[in-house]
């Protein structure tokens, strides 16, 4: 498991690095804050686990600078030197974008889709491996994830009563099983880009935050999770997802046999995350990862007919 953050004294490490009064720290995500400074800007600091090397988060850095320079809608880094080290802890500060509000449900799988396709057209050639979240694990790939959830499975062992052994061989099977998807193309990839990931803008468009994890993975995992965020909604989402994906990238045949494992990948991870963490009790994780399995397969029967009708 992760350590807990430390986070005493923050606001006054952020004004000691870069020279301006912090008059108010909001929490945003698990080591996620608003940092609202008393010259009317705002900026978000990450800060990591302290078992995260500092390289880790450089790279962060660098890879939004890449993105800035490609025009790519995300957050941007805030300061020149964006990377600090606060109690062995590396913190990024970024800018804060202000959210203008939901967009409609079909436009922001529509935008998605077109981001995703767009961002995986990049080969992401000499950056490093990506995808895998980082609450599981620091960097890598997908099946750095997987191999990081089955890790915190047999840890947590040792918490299971007998009378839930059987539930609890069910979900490390299931973790077992899931298709890290590895052998298929590779691209520059997003582990979390979903709507929670996606900040609409003045101009009704969307812009992309969170790339801890961001770089050269697996693209059907990466398209898998936005697909699963938008068939657990509808299905008639998938078909926007799909139509907009496609104008950038046609997945290759075995990529579309394998949909459906790259769809339920992520639930799985979430679930056998959110036993461990003490978040969710085994009996529900397991019935939550066969509805997964249910699911997916639907919305990965949707997402072919989709390719294969090539909406607009």
């Amino acid at each position: 498991m992760l350590e807990p953050l430390r986070l005493d004294g923050l606001g006054r490490h952020l004004e000691e690095r870069y020279g301006a009064e912090v008059s108010e720290l909001g929490p945003l995500d698990l080591g996620v804050f608003r940092v609202d400074r008393r010259d009317g800007s705002r900026w978000v600091a990450r800060v990591f686990d302290a078992g995260r090397p500092l390289a880790g988060v450089e790279e962060d850095a660098a890879i939004l600078r890449g993105l800035e320079r490609s025009g790519f809608p995300a957050e941007r880094c805030a300061h020149s030197e964006p990377v600090s080290e606060f109690l062995g802890q590396g913190v990024l500060v970024t800018s804060f974008l202000e959210d203008h509000g939901p967009l409609r449900t079909g436009r922001a799988a529509a935008l998605l889709g077109a981001l995703l396709g767009r961002l995986h057209t990049h080969p992401g050639t000499g950056l490093r491996p990506g995808g895998a979240w980082h609450h599981l694990a620091f960097a890598g790939a997908p099946r750095d994830e997987i191999a990081a959830a089955s890790e915190l499975l047999e840890d947590h062992l040792p918490r299971v009563g007998v009378r839930q052994l059987g539930l609890f061989d069910r979900l490390r099977d299931e973790v077992a099983r899931t298709d890290d998807c590895d052998d298929l193309p590779h691209a520059f990839v997003h582990p979390d880009f979903v709507p929670a990931n996606a900040i609409s803008t003045a101009d009704d468009k969307l812009a992309i935050v969170d790339w801890t994890g961001a770089g050269r993975g697996p693209r059907l995992w990466s398209l898998g999770f936005l697909l699963w965020a938008a068939g657990a909604r509808s299905l008639r989402l998938v078909d926007l997802v799909v139509s907009r994906y496609r104008r950038s990238i046609d997945l290759e045949p075995a990529e579309l046999d394998r949909l459906e494992g790259a769809i339920r990948g992520r639930p799985v991870m979430l679930e056998t995350w959110s036993v461990c963490a003490g978040r969710r009790e085994l009996a529900t994780a397991v019935e939550q990862v066969e509805r997964a399995g249910a699911l997916a397969r639907d919305i990965a029967a949707a997402a072919r007919r989709a390719f294969a009708n090539a909406l607009d």
